[in-house]
């Protein structure tokens, strides 16, 4: 009987996936002066946890739901006044430019102490500003790793694509351990071809994104090699760099320099709110062209990650984060590069559910995923499910990986026969 009663809910969430019905946004966000794309902006619709971000040639294409047409669409990015006007009044295709809304503090400085002082508040904040009971979080990720060997053919890589919906206990947890941690429950799941030999059995590329979120996990390193910026105390190096806008709220921009013993120039912008000291974005970036046999057989020659939040329900939410990084395996003895690795991953938030968390986690049981790889998690391929799936026509494409798999399966579809094909773990 129980086993009936999931197969029911299973087709009958597939199918109001699809009787679902939506007004389409087709829109690409500009600067008013240049005309140059912005992105990341923050999208969402007043009154609704829905929302999505805009991709790196400021466009989005957002499915919103019928029931919503008569609220407004905001657009909000850092720098820039927001943007808001009733759905119903606008265009499909209709292009929003954004104008600068800068922050002038000629008269107001602030010492390298007091930048860091800003940053102890925003730690200090986190029990008030962010969620401390449990929610749900639907939404959507993609990893993709590539490889290049030096003597020989590359590599092309393994896209996954997935559907998720995530379990957050709530922020400001005194002990990290499995009970404090995401619980993450796969609703869909596919990818490309998988490489024969490679390693799929490591960690979950969601879990470890989860966990380098810097504000959830105030004492996890970002990355193996780097402090956190919430640590305290640390040697880290802030700097405040100015002030700007974002959703009509004035943040403070600090700039933290990261040591570390594998000698990359490694940096955090850190943009917090002046009202209550909330982070509502921190990026990370670091690179090092020059090739370093001293610090071991593996190198990190770039990385860049970005954690970006929004208000709702006068909390703050995790809504998008990506994080891409390349690491070269050498031969120390012979001085030489053997290999390149390319890792990216990416998650946009598209619906938060406050309500009832408990009793709808209990409906997710069957879906929990594993804690390894979601190349060995792939189901069958439901067609209808991702022709009509709302979080992947939101999401923002990375350019670069769409094109890649686009030209190399010439229109061809690379996840339908990968879906089908059985994985022995």
């Amino acid at each position: 009987m129980r086993l009936i009663l999931f197969i029911l809910f299973y087709f009958l969430e597939i199918a109001y996936c699809i009787a679902q019905d939506f007004v389409v946004m087709r829109t690409k966000i500009l600067d008013r002066n240049s005309n140059e794309p912005l992105p990341y902006a923050n999208i969402g619709i007043s009154n609704s946890s829905r929302g999505t971000v805009s991709s790196e040639s400021g466009e989005f294409e957002f499915h919103i739901p019928e029931n919503l047409k008569d609220d407004s669409l905001k657009v909000s990015y850092l720098g820039y006044k927001s943007f808001k006007k009733r759905i119903s009044d606008l265009k499909e295709t209709q292009i929003i430019y954004l104008e600068e809304s800068p922050t002038l503090l000629s008269e107001i400085t602030v010492s390298d102490d007091g930048a860091r002082k800003l940053v102890e508040e925003a730690l200090k904040s986190i029990p008030k500003i962010y969620p401390t009971t449990p929610y749900l979080m639907e939404g959507f990720h993609r990893s993709w790793e590539k490889v290049d060997y030096t003597d020989s053919i590359s590599y092309p890589g393994t896209l996954i694509e997935a559907a998720v919906t995530i379990y957050d206990p709530g922020y400001a947890q005194k002990r990290v351990s499995s009970k404090t941690k995401e619980a993450i429950y796969l609703d869909q799941v596919r990818r490309s071809e998988i490489r024969e030999g490679w390693d799929y059995g490591r960690t979950n590329m969601l879990r470890t994104q989860l966990d380098r979120n810097s504000v959830r996990y105030n004492r996890e390193p970002s990355f193996i090699f780097l402090k956190n910026f919430l640590d305290f105390p640390n040697s880290l190096v802030y700097e405040w760099e100015g002030s700007t806008r974002i959703d009509n709220e004035t943040v403070s921009i600090v700039k933290i320099e990261v040591p570390n013993t594998r000698k990359i120039p490694a940096t955090y912008r850190v943009y917090i709110s002046d009202a209550d000291h909330a982070i509502l974005r921190f990026d990370l970036s670091g690179s090092k062209k020059e090739i370093d046999y001293s610090v071991g057989e593996w190198q990190t020659e770039s990385l860049q990650s970005t954690y970006i939040f929004k208000r709702y329900q006068m909390k703050v939410y995790l809504s998008y984060t990506k994080i891409r990084y390349t690491l070269k395996k050498l031969d120390i003895k012979n001085k030489k590069i053997l290999q390149t690795e390319d890792y990216f991953r990416e998650l946009l938030i598209n619906n938060l559910i406050t309500d009832d968390v408990d009793a709808l986690r209990k409906s997710l049981a069957q879906k929990k995923s594993k804690e390894f790889s979601f190349a060995l998690q792939a189901k069958g391929y439901h067609e209808d499910f991702w022709k009509n799936y709302n979080v992947l026509q939101e999401n923002p494409l990375d350019k670069e990986i769409v094109e890649y798999f686009d030209k190399k399966h010439a229109g061809s579809n690379p996840f339908k026969a990968a879906g089908k094909r059985k994985i022995k773990r």
